[in-house]
């Protein structure tokens, strides 16, 4: 799978599965595995390395990195630290190039994110300046447990659906290794955005009400390791984007469940930090995501 992605300093078309060695068949089905894992309501740490690449601006990206609980029908709710990183063509011409200075210097800080308890919260450089003094909060209204966390990884494998029609669209499985020789299982294959959007809620929300028809043909290479219990570890994924763009991205999920369960809680912010809707100096900003960069681009 090509590749261009920013990764992190901390880390780095078939129907049917293929025919594998018995020693390559996880020890449970993974998607009765994720289920045991959302009714447990189990924390996973996540770190997220993505590039947006074009031919003659290279590559720039963004790096997620923060914790979600699963619960509910999958991602329960999310916490998550995004920071925004251009090449020096980019910063060379960031004031004449295709894009908007100002959003650009903002979102290169650390902007936060938190989806809990039906409601989403935005915290950062981008949307300090509609804030009211005294607030460092913004609340961005209604939202699912994972809005937090989606919208440059597209692909929601913690959603049962999901994960189970993207092993469907599996065209290779191959036994792997992750740690100190610990077993896993390899993935491999490509989905489309109809297929994508047809199987998972969280890929419908990220696409909200555009018209997916002028990319619904659009293939995404991907690639998932899960371990020995059915968990993921990794998932990685790439599509094209017209005019010359790639999306790549690569996330790595960790659990924690061994020696100790991995054991973390995702609040709201303190009230008296948030600034309702109503009390904002301006609209609030957006966040740039890959898939509406898909959609402006394409």
């Amino acid at each position: 799978m090509k590749r261009s992605i920013v990764l992190l300093a901390v880390a780095l078309a078939s129907t049917t599965l293929l025919a594998t060695p018995a020693n390559a068949q996880l020890a449970v089905d993974p998607v009765s595995a994720l289920k045991a894992q959302i009714a447990s309501h189990e924390a996973v740490q996540v770190v997220e390395g993505g590039s947006l690449g074009h031919r003659k601006w290279g590559a720039w990206g963004a790096i997620r990195r923060g914790v979600f609980k699963l619960g509910g029908s999958g991602v329960g709710a999310a916490d998550i630290t995004r920071t925004f990183s251009i090449n020096h063509l980019m910063r060379d011409h960031l004031n004449d190039g295709p894009w908007d200075a100002d959003k650009v210097n903002a979102e290169i800080g650390a902007n936060r994110s938190i989806s809990v308890n039906g409601m989403l919260y935005r915290s950062g450089p981008l949307y300090q300046p509609v804030l009211p003094d005294g607030k460092t909060w913004a609340l961005a209204g209604k939202s699912d447990g994972g809005s937090a966390l989606y919208g440059d990884q597209i692909i929601n494998v913690f959603e049962p659906s999901t994960l189970k029609a993207l092993l469907t669209t599996a065209t290779s499985k191959k036994p792997s290794t992750y740690g100190v020789r610990k077993k896993a299982t390899r993935y491999r294959g490509v989905i489309t955005f109809r297929q994508l959007y047809d199987a998972s809620p969280t890929f419908r929300s990220l696409t909200g009400k555009r018209s997916l028809t002028p990319v619904a043909a659009t293939k995404i290479t991907w690639e998932l390791v899960l371990n020995d219990l059915g968990k993921a570890l990794t998932l990685d994924t790439a599509w094209q984007i017209a005019r010359g763009y790639e999306a790549s991205i690569f996330t790595q999920y960790t659990s924690r469940d061994l020696p100790r369960p991995f054991k973390r809680n995702v609040s709201a912010p303190r009230a008296a930090l948030v600034a309702m809707p109503s009390f904002l100096t301006g609209p609030l900003p957006q966040p740039s995501s890959f898939i509406d960069s898909t959609f402006s681009i394409g």
